[in-house]
């Protein structure tokens, strides 16, 4: 039985980078939600920032992403985690996704499997938005 580790962290953003020179990691734009024009569609720009502390041992982690209550499910390739030299440091991985599919309307998850089990997930809505509107829907009239 492998112990899992504390999941500090899991945030969605546009983009997630690790600086080189300083060892901190980027992100950018963090949200929850997606307003699309319709469906299917790919969001073209979706990072995903996980902080872990408490990890044990060298393990495998990896992200499932799926449709909550539906049939489509999608995993990105793993992560292999190195153990710290202290338990107590925090672990930070990330990785940038070009053209996330969303097959339909609805909410999302981003499960993290730690050597197979599911430890944590971060949910996602995808709407569907009115295309059409433009300026001036409600009018106003001069006095």
């Amino acid at each position: 039985m492998s112990m899992k580790p504390i999941v500090l962290a899991m945030l969605i953003c546009d983009y997630y980078y690790r600086d080189h020179h300083t060892g901190k990691s980027i992100l950018t734009g963090t949200f929850s939600s997606i307003n699309c024009g319709g469906f299917p569609t790919k969001h073209g720009n979706c990072a995903i920032y996980i902080a872990l502390t408490d990890v044990a041992a060298d393990s495998s982690a990896q992200l499932i992403f799926r449709k909550e209550g539906g049939a489509f499910s999608m995993s990105i390739p793993p992560w292999e985690v190195k153990r710290p030299d202290n338990r107590r440091a925090v672990v930070e991985i990330g990785g940038n996704i070009n053209g996330l599919p969303l097959p339909e309307e609805g909410e999302y998850e981003f499960v993290l499997l730690w050597n197979g089990m599911e430890i944590a997930s971060r949910r996602m809505v995808a709407a569907a938005m009115n295309m059409q509107g433009g300026a001036g829907e409600e009018q106003f009239e001069e006095i």
